[in-house]
């Protein structure tokens, strides 16, 4: 038997050196160090020896940088941390092994040659060490080691790489973020839910059970309590109501139900009698993400305000159409007996004329003496006669007149005509009048190129009936003006005077039939008050209209305005 070969000094330095457990110690035991930059073992100087050994022997991650050169030795917690450097990066330059960080990391050298400890926490780096270019986080301090010379002449890492760790707090944070920004929507969802104008709920399962529903669900249904309770206990009216079968074959079928202005009978308050509502509502199936069908939202809005409104709308409408179709008959009725009226009227003054003017021709021949001579007391009763036969000959003339208006058969000539010449013409006429009372009338300076559309003779009717009621009404020594100007698109021809003045609550009065502003039967002179009424209804067949303005006391305007040409 051969005994074991005794072993050299570089052995035994070695194995005392490197540790006999782990991949790092028996990798430095076989390597051949007299063919690395930092040469054979035995040459090691002391302070080298020391910090090898106590790097190969830690469990966290240490790496020695020795000399200037940075030349590495590691131990097997680092070793994980250089990937696939190793075991390439062993004795060689941490730059070298590290060279695309190279840049970043040797100034932090140079800080601890200078006798610095320089620390990071969480320092990210892009490094190379499975093929490809990673992200990387790692804290880690760099110590200076001091040699026997008393200088630094190496550097001691201690390494923790927290990628892991960083990636882990990024997806921490990103899940806080998004579960603030979950909690931040479902804060606003529920915000919108609750205050949603219209009505929302949410029911789950077979049984409907309530699991959400918003304010306006409760004014609809009544303030009583709903979540965690099936649909049939907690609205138990609606069952006989075919609701809940309802909801039913919304969940079953997955066929969404929509309904408009539906009758319910709801009991608002506890213990309270059934009051009839009515909704638009609409059933939705809740799915699930896997598909299925969870449960059912109950969306919609109380109509009931807006039925009712409209039932009363429908109702005051028929009504309204009745009062209509009553209204015409009435209407109808009215313009039939008006027409009677009106012919009556003419057929009568018609009938009345002839024997008035028979009366008028006799008084005529009896005064001129042809039945025998006439005394002075004759002749006298004669005019009375005859002044009555022309008043009364008036009178059935204007209840004529008022006849043909209102039976439409008036006739009218309209065209072009001077304002002027219709003021002028008329004043000859009631000259006699005006001087028999002693009433001053005139006509104010009117502009001879304002024209108006008109029927002559109809409008000189009607001024010269304004201008007679105005001497009627006059007392002697007053005035009366005539004249005319542009009013619009109208020519207005006015008619004033310095009268008693008429008072507020007659000045519409006074232009309907048979009103007069002061009646007195002893009076036998008087017409029927068919004069105005006359006047007004022939200025409006001619596009026109009459008014008046007065002041008790100081006179009064009446305005004729006919269109313009």
């Amino acid at each position: 038997m051969h005994s074991p070969r005794p072993a050299t000094p570089r052995e035994r330095i070695q194995e005392t050196l490197f540790p006999a457990a782990g991949e790092m110690g028996a990798l430095c035991r076989g390597k051949d160090w007299a063919a690395s930059p930092l040469g054979p073992v035995e040459e090691w100087p002391e302070s080298l020896r020391t910090a090898a050994g106590l790097v190969l022997r830690q469990g966290i991650a240490m790496n020695l940088c020795w000399g200037p050169d940075l030349l590495q030795i590691y131990n097997d917690s680092y070793r994980v941390i250089m990937g696939d450097k190793h075991p390439a990066g062993l004795g060689r330059s941490v730059l070298w092994s590290w060279a695309e960080v190279s840049g970043e990391i040797a100034p932090l050298f140079e800080r601890v040659f200078q006798g610095e400890t320089v620390y990071f926490e969480d320092l990210l780096l892009r490094v190379e060490r499975h093929g490809s270019l990673e992200e990387a986080y790692f804290t880690f301090s760099y110590s200076p080691v001091v040699v026997e010379s008393g200088e630094v002449g190496a550097a001691l890492i201690n390494c923790f790489e927290t990628t892991r760790q960083m990636h882990a707090r990024a997806l921490q944070a990103e899940r806080d973020r998004l579960f603030e920004e979950l909690r931040v929507e479902r804060a606003r969802l529920e915000y919108v839910f609750q205050r949603a104008p219209a009505f929302l709920a949410v029911v789950r399962g077979p049984d409907h059970v309530f699991e959400l529903a918003n304010d306006a669900y409760y004014r609809v249904v009544g303030h009583r309590e709903l979540l965690g309770k099936p649909v049939r206990e907690a609205l138990p009216e609606v069952v006989e109501q075919g609701f809940v079968a309802l909801l039913d074959h919304v969940l079953e079928s997955g066929e969404p139900h929509v309904g408009r202005e539906i009758p319910i009978q709801l009991a608002r308050s506890p213990g309270g009698a059934p009051e009839e509502r009515y909704l638009d509502f609409s059933y939705i199936p809740l799915l699930e993400a896997d598909g299925t069908r969870s449960g059912i939202i109950a969306h919609g809005t109380d109509v009931t305000d807006q039925v009712l409104a409209r039932r009363e709308v429908e109702r005051l409408l028929r009504e309204s159409e009745r009062a209509r179709a009553e209204s015409e008959a009435a209407r109808a009725e009215a313009e039939t007996a008006n027409r009677a009226k009106a012919d009556f009227l003419a057929s009568m003054s018609h009938e009345l004329r002839t024997p008035l003017n028979a009366i008028g021709g006799y008084v005529d021949l009896v005064d001129m003496g042809i039945h025998g001579s006439v005394t002075p007391a004759q002749k006298e009763a004669l005019a009375r006669v005859k002044a009555s036969q022309q008043h009364l000959l008036t009178l059935i003339n204007d209840v004529l007149a008022f006849a043909k208006v209102e039976a439409g058969q008036i006739e009218l000539d309209v065209r072009p005509l001077a304002a002027d010449e219709i003021l002028t013409s008329v004043v000859p006429l009631v000259a006699p009048l005006s001087q028999a009372k002693r009433i001053d009338l005139s006509v104010e300076p009117c502009d001879p190129s304002l024209r108006l559309l008109a029927d002559r003779e109809r409008a000189r009717q009607i001024v010269l009936n304004l201008v007679a009621n105005a001497i009627k009404f006059t007392p002697a020594g007053g005035w009366i003006r005539l004249g005319c100007d542009a009013d619009g698109a109208r020519v207005a021809i006015r008619v004033r005077d310095n009268g008693p003045g008429i008072a507020p609550e007659k000045q519409q009065t006074i232009f309907e039939p048979f009103i007069q502003v002061d009646r007195r039967l002893s009076n036998p002179r008087e017409g029927v008050g068919l004069g105005l009424a006359i006047s007004r209804d022939l200025a409006r067949a001619m596009g026109g209209e009459l008014d008046v303005a007065s002041v008790p006391g100081e006179g009064s305007t009446f305005t004729l305005r006919l269109p313009a040409e």
